[in-house]
């Protein structure tokens, strides 16, 4: 089940696919920003973000966060080469990550 707080970020704050009421299904970006970050932190770590992902980081989110996804059970429109842009949480998880690794 999401949390109110992180769905505020991560979902409306980030996601086209947002619709209010699903809150039972959580992306993999979702679960992973949720077990790693408080929502005061993740609010601060991400004052500075870019809208769009570059999608440099992609094979490092898709072996270590994706594979949990909910919605690849399904079909996951990005994944799957629909041109279909990623999860809201993707590119929060691409920046965070980018971020974090040495240049």
């Amino acid at each position: 089940m999401k949390q109110k707080e992180y769905t505020e970020i991560v979902c409306r704050g980030f996601c086209r696919f947002y619709k209010e009421g699903k809150e039972e299904l959580q992306c993999g970006t979702y679960l992973f920003l949720r077990e790693k970050l408080l929502p005061a932190d993740l609010i601060s770590a991400i004052t500075d973000i870019q809208e769009s992902p570059d999608f440099s980081m992609d094979g490092y989110i898709r072996e270590h966060i994706c594979n949990r996804c909910d919605f690849l059970v399904d079909g996951c429109g990005y994944r799957d080469d629909e041109d279909s842009p990623p999860c809201g949480g993707y590119v929060i998880v691409e920046y965070l990550v980018k971020k974090a690794m040495p240049g």
